[in-house]
């Protein structure tokens, strides 16, 4: 009988951030021998920051096989324990789990846009993959610095999430809400000591007018007077 050769495929990922771990209960083989038939493979893509070389990473992925109880007998056992036989885990599946994990599930943002994760031809993504990978996190990234430009404009300080500064830097955009130094850019409310950033105008907490707004910002000036109100 022929050996078997478990097939390959690639996941390329240009991300700079780190991403959920991934752990699924099948393998190439049982961690044990004999009675303990157990499976596990973890799953990880490590950052990519910019100006890395090279500039991704890739994971590669192997067929692998679960183990399942062996309902109609075909494994002899001693009395009272269980058999299990070994089911094949195609690596297309593998593959399609992994990235529905790592970049499905992302809503309202803009057609072809995600982080830069995809499969590859082979163990080194080509130019044109670079290119795509390069393409869809730069669109990804931009949707959710935009995001992060208007929580800033509404002063929903508190709103603004990792992903959105993560842009921010990998994108090269410098502004006072992506900088993630807590220490140098905020100081407590001076009503409910609340810690926030040293330019809000409005305390996200308790909802006070804490400094002058700017002129070029009517829209804080109205918001100002509905919170005095």
């Amino acid at each position: 009988m022929a050996k078997y050769t478990a097939d390959a495929k690639y996941i390329c990922s240009i991300y700079p951030g780190e991403l959920p771990v991934q752990r699924r209960n099948y393998g190439t083989s049982p961690s044990n021998d004999g009675k303990d038939v157990s499976r596990c493979t973890t799953f990880v893509l490590k950052p990519v920051p910019r100006g890395q070389k090279p500039p991704y990473f890739v994971l590669p992925i192997y067929d692998s096989f679960e183990s399942i109880i062996d309902v109609l007998g075909t494994t002899q056992r001693q009395k009272g324990e269980k058999a299990y036989l070994p089911r094949m885990v195609p690596v297309d599946e593998i593959v399609a789990d992994m990235l529905k994990q790592w970049t499905g599930g992302l809503f309202g943002v803009p057609d072809g846009a995600h982080p830069g994760i995809m499969e590859i031809a082979g163990p080194t993504p080509s130019k044109a993959e670079q290119q795509e990978m390069e393409r869809a996190q730069t669109s990804y990234f931009n949707f959710r610095f935009s995001e992060g430009e208007r929580l800033y404009r509404e002063n929903k300080w508190d709103n603004i999430t990792d992903e959105m500064r993560l842009a921010a830097e990998w994108l090269g955009h410098k502004t006072v809400w992506s900088s993630t130094d807590i220490a140098e850019n905020s100081e407590p409310c001076p009503f409910c000591t609340t810690v926030v950033p040293k330019l809000a105008i409005i305390c996200p907490t308790c909802r006070k007018q804490i400094r002058e707004v700017p002129a070029d910002r009517p829209d804080l000036a109205k918001l100002a007077k509905l919170q005095a109100a």
